[in-house]
């Protein structure tokens, strides 16, 4: 079906997958373990990942409505206004999915007693509708809220089970330091390896963005300017991933290990020496779903660590 296209469904089962890992992988065994009672039971916690997940598809709908005339012809055969569905559609669908988000995000803050945490959600949704609206088209702003959201995606599932996650750190430290090191590595590399795949799309559709007067950074400073500066991201999330994995390795996790040289460190590497010699939109989209691909097994080393 259109619709599953149009909101990103691939996209946004991956976030729900991603939290879902998170809490009933790496958190709840070692609160079960201790005997550490949840803020949020299972259906409490679907609820969080539903809102997190309307939150994204309404970013989807409203960039797409802001970006049209750039999608036209950065990815005609993606676009779905007008074809699928009328602008006035679209934003009935941006409105009701921001209206459902908000009330189960009013009933969770009313659930655990703490009625100011659901000014988190029209915080995401407000930053991304200015991301749509107008960060997008300026320097690497819109590609660091974008790289923002997805480390909140795993960033919001430690904060709601924070209570707990103290009551752990209180009656078993080294546990505790061992989920707060996997979540923060988390975090870090969700936020470095999307800024590093938002640049990379930034020059793959740099020809389309011109047309739209964008003032994205290849088109303000310059095609090679662009690659230093993605360039300078992905060896810095490199290195990051390195030290996770030297890691790794004094705690003796060798299959997870493994997994980030073979699985991350490798296809990372072959990343960085290709942007340089690209200079073509073909070829930056093939950098652009390896950077996806780089992305998705991160979250593989979560399953493979939660084992």
């Amino acid at each position: 079906m259109w619709i599953l296209k149009f909101i990103r469904f691939p996209n946004l089962l991956i976030v729900a997958l991603t939290q879902y890992l998170l809490c009933f992988l790496l958190l709840r065994p070692w609160f079960h373990q201790h005997h550490i009672a949840t803020s949020l039971d299972g259906f409490h916690f679907f609820l969080l990942v539903l809102t997190t997940v309307l939150i994204a598809a309404a970013g989807y709908v409203i960039n797409d409505l802001f970006d049209y005339s750039a999608d036209t012809w950065n990815k005609p055969d993606q676009v779905f206004i007008h074809k699928k569905i009328t602008p006035d559609g679209a934003r009935k669908l941006y409105a009701g999915l921001v209206a459902t988000g908000g009330a189960i995000a009013i009933y969770l803050a009313l659930h655990v007693g703490q009625f100011p945490l659901f000014f988190i959600y029209p915080v995401a949704v407000g930053l991304l509708w200015l991301y749509s609206r107008h960060f997008k088209k300026g320097i690497l702003v819109g590609n660091i809220i974008v790289s923002l959201f997805c480390a909140f995606v795993a960033g919001i599932v430690l904060f709601a089970e924070r209570e707990a996650f103290f009551e752990l750190w209180k009656s078993d430290p080294d546990a505790a330091r061992w989920i707060w090191t996997i979540f923060g590595g988390y975090l870090a590399f969700a936020f470095y390896s999307t800024l590093f795949r938002e640049i990379i799309k930034d020059l793959e559709d740099m020809e389309g963005d011109q047309r739209q007067h964008c003032r994205t950074l290849p088109i303000v400073f310059g095609m090679t300017a662009a690659k230093r500066v993605g360039l300078f991201t992905g060896a810095f999330l490199w290195v990051l991933v390195a030290i996770f994995g030297l890691f790794l390795w004094q705690k003796g996790k060798l299959a997870g290990l493994a997994f980030t040289i073979a699985g991350l460190l490798s296809p990372l590497s072959y990343a960085l020496f290709r942007l340089p010699r690209t200079n073509e939109k073909t070829g930056f989209h093939r950098l652009s779903q390896l950077a996806k691909y780089i992305m998705l097994a991160g979250l593989v080393l979560l399953l493979i660590l939660a084992f």
